[in-house]
């Protein structure tokens, strides 16, 4: 870039070209906008260097921008950029206007004569210093224009200082929020879980002793408790009814009898008590924390064992129960948009798919604690390089927490 040959001409009383504004927008990570107000009377394109000597094409596009001017007062510019026609010519260009919002918009200033074909064309471009801002906000959207208001990366007007809240224990990040899947400029916050609970070490550098060509699915619902595949799915587990003596990480099965007498009872599609389920069973699921010969009865304060939940894949013809503790409502996993997630029934029902109402709710959700996190991040799967949805109940301890999620609390080794 060179900025002598632009002082030196706009110094004269008539630099003998037009002053160009050339703009590039980032749509995403892999896709840039070239374009310009028009400098043609038939608002043809026209092409630039990059430092480099790489040649780029402008297209014109009904453009107006105002408030690029630098004020000596020390206010930093708010610019704004508003595009005519914006349903066809710039919406093709870009698609989704709100997906633009904290895209980068570069501004160069440059004169006719310095673009590629004119007579002033060398590498070095001949240009003003660029100008960088992020989109802030849109100012304006209707049928024939779209207009944005940019910011710079250093415009902390209105910031506050911590930007957020340190809470002891609690993750303020939105939970998957930052999916390794999704494109950069969708990403919200810092926890990278994926939307499936799918974790392969690969992804994860900070992952240490598991085999990174493998890809987990690691279920773990908003009360810690890890969710593995009932009988008859794939991947599934075995449940054991014979609790004399249990090992480390082995699962279990026991039950409780439906009744006024546990004060269990099961629903209703109408939420009222399904009297005919009465004195029924139905299962607890366990996994061991221990080997012992003598655990006690398996109950949620017992040491020994940790409750856990099965899911089913979901079936249209299957009733699914929910009942008057939740902790026995059932789970299924689902696929619609592309995505397959774990759902908990909130209400009996029948022939109605998971989706957020009245009769389901996600079921992976996060805790928000460091248990949850370590959970997640050090699953330690029982067969480690090979598919499995089963994890030990000690988490992998070389993990290291990737997003910073809790900056008040104390590490230990």
């Amino acid at each position: 870039m060179s900025t002598n040959l632009m002082e030196q001409d706009l110094q004269k009383q008539s630099p003998g070209s037009n002053l160009i504004f050339l703009f590039e927008l980032e749509v995403t990570a892999s896709t840039t906008v070239y374009f310009h107000s028009g400098v043609e009377a038939d608002l043809s394109t026209v092409q630039f260097r990059e430092e480099g000597g790489t040649v780029r094409t402008y297209t014109a596009i009904p453009v107006q921008a105002e408030g690029f001017e630098i004020d000596p007062s020390g206010t930093v510019a708010r610019p704004t950029i508003a595009f005519a026609n914006a349903t066809s010519v710039f919406g093709d260009a870009v698609g989704d206007y709100d997906s633009l919002l904290g895209s980068k918009l570069t501004r160069r200033t440059t004169l006719k004569k310095y673009l590629v074909g004119e007579s002033g064309d060398s590498t070095p471009p001949v240009e003003y210093p660029k100008q960088v801002y992020y989109i802030d906000r849109i100012a304006e959207k209707s049928k024939t224009v779209i207009s944005f208001e940019c910011a710079a990366s250093f415009d902390l007007d209105g910031i506050k200082i911590p930007a957020r809240q340190i809470i002891a224990n609690a993750c303020p990040w939105i939970y998957q929020g930052a999916d390794y899947t999704l494109e950069e400029y969708e990403k919200i916050g810092g926890c990278t879980w994926n939307r499936e609970s799918k974790y392969k070490p690969a992804y994860e550098p900070t992952t240490a002793g598991l085999n990174g060509a493998t890809e987990y699915i690691a279920l773990v619902n908003i009360d810690d408790e890890y969710v593995v595949p009932a009988t008859g799915e794939i991947g599934t587990v075995g449940f054991s009814t014979s609790v004399g003596s249990i090992s480390v990480n082995n699962y279990y099965k026991t039950t409780t009898t439906l009744g006024t007498t546990s004060g269990v009872r099961r629903l209703t599609k109408e939420s009222a008590f399904d009297t005919s389920a009465d004195s029924s069973t139905v299962n607890n699921f366990w996994q061991a924390t221990s080997t012992t010969s003598s655990p006690g009865t398996l109950t949620d304060s017992n040491p020994n064992v940790n409750r856990i939940r099965v899911w089913t894949t979901w079936n249209n013809s299957t009733t699914y129960y929910g009942y008057t503790e939740d902790r026995y409502n059932d789970y299924v996993r689902y696929t619609s948009g592309g995505l397959t997630r774990l759902w908990k029934v909130k209400r009996t029902n029948v022939n109605q798919a998971p989706d957020f109402g009245e009769y389901w709710e996600l079921a992976d959700m996060c805790g928000k604690t460091t248990k949850s996190c370590k959970m997640r991040y050090g699953f330690n799967p029982q067969a480690p390089g090979t598919a499995t949805t089963t994890s030990k109940q000690n988490s992998n301890t070389q993990v290291v927490l990737p997003f910073g999620g809790f900056p008040g609390a104390k590490s230990f080794s």
